[in-house]
């Protein structure tokens, strides 16, 4: 089932994040209807934006999960191909060879390796060694990243405990009997009080992002 949503979320994010939307307001509205209309109302479109939210952080997490995997493949191919060569294999071959099996989504690495190609073709420069010194290159800056990654976990995590803290203050306020469930829903007051949460989530996410990228890492 999980395979089946990533899939689904990597090759039909919209269609994906709207059928879960769409699902994820019914079934609010349903449950705070016993609140009134305006509280099923206020559930439907609430549940439509934190769904919609978390599967578009969900889509941007797999895409750099492949985006990563993807250069890591791509180094290998290259340090398959400069090994070839190395050995004596002819560079069209080797390069025929190679093809299949090039990850989607390398397209960056692509271009390096074709700029080191013509370096070689028009040069003549040894394509064995260019290849090799591609293949560390490529590796070190996986290895940079995954640095940059480590360096970012702490406010990630920060991030995500803030997120959900807010839900967590509701079901405290229930378990102590204040109603902060039909406050929020069913009151103009507490309309507002959501309006101004999520604009103030929003901004903390993008705060967090720009943190991120600051060090040279994938935004969150």
């Amino acid at each position: 089932m999980n395979a089946i949503a990533r899939a689904l979320m990597i090759h039909r994010p919209k269609r994906t994040a709207a059928a879960a939307a769409t699902a994820a307001t019914i079934a609010a509205a349903w449950l705070a209807s016993g609140l009134g209309a305006l509280a099923a109302v206020t559930a439907g479109v609430l549940a439509a934006v934190y769904t919609a939210a978390a599967l578009a952080a969900w889509h941007r997490s797999l895409r750099r999960q492949h985006l990563r995997e993807a250069r890591q493949g791509a180094a290998d191919t290259v340090a398959y191909l400069a090994a070839d060569l190395a050995a004596g294999t002819d560079p069209a071959r080797a390069i025929a060879a190679i093809e299949p099996d090039w990850p989607r989504g390398a397209r960056s690495t692509a271009r390096r390796l074709n700029a080191a190609w013509s370096v070689a073709s028009e040069l003549g420069a040894p394509a064995a060694e260019l290849c090799r010194r591609l293949a560390d290159h490529l590796r070190e800056d996986e290895q940079a990243a995954a640095r940059g990654r480590a360096q970012t976990a702490s406010i990630r995590a920060t991030a995500g405990l803030l997120t959900v803290l807010p839900a967590a203050g509701v079901a405290l306020g229930e378990s102590l009997g204040i109603d902060a469930v039909a406050f929020l829903l069913a009151s103009w007051a507490g309309i507002a009080c959501l309006a101004g949460a999520i604009v103030l989530q929003g901004a903390g996410l993008a705060w967090t992002r720009a943190l991120i990228a600051s060090v040279g890492t994938e935004a969150a």
